[in-house]
């Protein structure tokens, strides 16, 4: 959201002077347009998916593209104003080792229902599909697919493997940065903070933030991230990587927020890593002890 847009300062004052009468009703608006997703865009793959499901988690129907494989499945995750599309890279490489492939649009996302949503509908979600699908083997996710990722994971939906891509360690900072670009009072902002508070408490959620979570998880997780990721700070992937016990950091250069998706180092390494075919080293054998000829 651009501070110096038209439509966002029209928006601060409409918001602001709502806030002067009833800081309570500027909350209720001001939570409803942070949940609002950006344009639809139809999710593009190649290649094609071999079926298209539907499913339900909570009040959203969900879309769901399959590629099928006689090996476990991988889960495919993309973040907000994104399309399960954004993701293709990694689908020919994963059935090449014969894994079956399932892509989902979250809510508000896609071909799925609804235009607004947020962190615990998406969470919800994709502890829809983990425990739907058969035999789990990992995901991979981008995005704010990363925190709806490892709160389903949180909620003991079955994942051995995560590969965390661009994440967010938090919502709130966005949400703090949503109310300064729209100007709003203190009493506003006060009111929208508890309001996401009584959302996490109705989806039984005592924490969004990550390192927080992940301490307890059992899950194996590849962190991904840009240095120079404009939109989610490498200082995220820093902390989740100290947070989360065993996990490995992959920091790129030059790729942003989203080149990520589509570099060949990244899409080869993460396939690798969610299908455990990581390189062991061979331990080096001891060397021969050397042998004297002694002459009596």
């Amino acid at each position: 959201m651009s501070e110096n847009s038209t439509n966002v300062r029209l928006m601060s004052v409409l918001l602001r002077g709502l806030g002067a009468v009833s800081p309570r009703a500027a909350a209720r608006v001001a939570f409803q347009l942070f949940r609002r997703s950006g344009p639809r865009r139809e999710p593009r793959f190649t290649p094609a998916p071999d079926a298209v499901e539907h499913f339900h988690a909570g009040r959203h129907r969900l879309a769901s593209y399959i590629w099928q494989g006689g090996g476990p499945t991988v889960v495919l995750v993309h973040g907000w104003n994104g399309t399960s599309g954004d993701l293709s890279a990694f689908i020919e490489p994963l059935r090449d080792t014969g894994r079956r492939v399932v892509a989902i649009d979250l809510p508000a996302h896609g071909r799925s229902s609804g235009r607004f949503s947020d962190l615990p509908e998406a969470a919800d979600a994709v502890e829809a599909v983990l425990r739907r699908e058969p035999s789990v083997e990992g995901v991979i996710a981008h995005s704010f697919g990363v925190p709806a990722t490892v709160l389903a994971a949180a909620r003991g939906a079955p994942l051995r493997r995560a590969v965390l891509i661009s994440g967010p360690i938090a919502v709130e900072p966005y949400l703090q940065r949503f109310i300064q670009v729209l100007r709003l009072s203190g009493a506003t902002r006060a009111a929208i903070l508890r309001r996401l508070r009584a959302l996490l408490q109705r989806h039984q959620l005592p924490s969004v933030e990550l390192n927080s979570i992940a301490p307890r998880l059992g899950t194996k997780a590849l962190i991904v991230h840009d240095r120079n990721d404009r939109e989610v700070p490498f200082l995220s992937a820093q902390a989740l990587h100290r947070a989360w016990v065993g996990s490995e950091l992959l920091a790129t250069e030059g790729l942003g927020h989203r080149k990520l998706l589509v570099d060949p180092a990244v899409v080869e390494r993460a396939v690798k890593f969610t299908v455990g075919w990581e390189k062991v080293e061979e331990p080096r054998p001891s060397p021969m002890p050397e042998l004297r000829v002694v002459n009596g």
